[in-house]
């Protein structure tokens, strides 16, 4: 969407631009400062846009405006193939509480469209997920028909001392090499995924896979440096293990965080199933734990289902993470259908 939309009540949704960037980083900081008392977005180094909740290029983005006051919203609307989730961002400022109902409205039907493409008689829903403290936000979706239907906890440690590290006999850990590691790490992170609720099997992630727009890809050479990403999978802080010269899984932090330049993140921690319960995701965590510690970084924080099937919850408690935050995941059905997502242990696949 690329026109202005114009809705009853003088309000108007603005599709978004690279230029937008201070304006959205501006709407998020105050939301939260409000919220949680902290930024969640900032203009980095290079002048591009970070956000505390990562949202995709290709998300449709929208600034909302009441007449000619400021702006007082911001959305997003996410649909990747299979096209069963159409994922909703919602920031909204107290100034437009009361024209949210019919943002909400107008999201909706557009939701509708993009999930137009889903697989026929596939159950569609839209998602969204708010911080535990947006009393604003859960009314407005509780208006239109959303229901919570999973929790996500976020942790954080603060690191007195680096954790031993106790390596389960055959396993090998060493540092990520982007430059060659990604497809392996990539494929074992889909395997492990695969396990988490609202994620989904083999058949249907094969076809997000196919449907994915293709582009030119940049080859890296032997001799390419890799750029080092403080925000994301940062250089010397991720981590694979491998059994029999395979990667069975992953450990990929952060050097620093929107939220805090002085905490550091466990973003993703994968394992396959087979592996699990052996002690190879308690010597990734704690590997990654005593590379933060050498560097000085006493605050990590990560974050995770609360009602996971894979044990992560558990095994970040063993190491002394405590809760400082909850989100909660809202949901409304916009078609009926089969469901194609893991929706309970009991689905997951063989």
């Amino acid at each position: 969407m690329s026109a202005v939309v114009s809705l009853p009540g003088r309000i108007t949704l603005h599709p978004a631009s690279l230029d937008s960037a201070p304006i959205i980083a501006a709407l998020v900081n105050a939301h939260s400062q409000h919220l949680v008392g902290t930024r969640r977005a900032l203009i980095d180094a290079d002048g591009g846009l970070r956000l505390a909740r990562y949202v995709p290029a290709a998300a449709e983005s929208y600034i909302g405006h009441v007449s000619y006051a400021a702006p007082g919203a911001f959305f997003t609307l996410v649909s990747r193939p299979p096209h069963v989730v159409v994922e909703l961002g919602c920031t909204l400022l107290p100034g437009f509480a009361q024209a949210a109902p019919v943002a909400l409205a107008w999201l909706e039907g557009r939701a509708r469209e993009l999930a137009s493409a889903a697989p026929g008689g596939a159950r569609v829903v839209i998602q969204c997920v708010a911080l535990a403290d947006d009393a604003a936000l859960a009314e407005a979706l509780a208006e239109r028909g959303f229901a919570p239907v999973r929790q996500w906890v976020h942790f954080e440690l603060n690191l007195t001392a680096p954790p031993p590290v106790e390596l389960p006999p055959g396993i090998i850990l060493r540092p990520m090499d982007p430059r060659h590691d990604w497809p392996a790490v990539g494929a074992a992170m889909d395997e492990a995924f695969a396990d988490h609720w609202g994620e989904m099997g083999p058949e249907a992630r094969t076809l997000l896979e196919e449907d994915e727009p293709e582009g030119e890809v940049e080859e890296e050479t032997e001799d390419d440096e890799p750029e080092d990403d403080p925000y994301s999978n940062s250089l010397g802080l991720c981590f694979v293990a491998e059994a029999n010269g395979q990667v069975i899984g992953s450990c990929l932090c952060n050097a620093r965080t929107v939220e805090w330049p002085d905490s550091g993140k466990i973003g993703s921690l994968s394992l396959g199933r087979a592996w699990r319960g052996r002690g190879v995701g308690g010597a990734l965590t704690a590997v990654a734990l005593a590379e933060f510690h050498r560097r000085g970084i006493r605050r990590i924080i990560t974050d995770t289902d609360s009602d996971g099937f894979t044990g992560a919850y558990r095994l970040y408690q063993r190491f002394g993470f405590v809760p400082y935050r909850f989100e909660d995941v809202y949901e409304k059905e916009i078609r009926p259908g089969v469901e194609w997502r893991v929706m309970s242990a009991d689905e997951l696949a063989p």
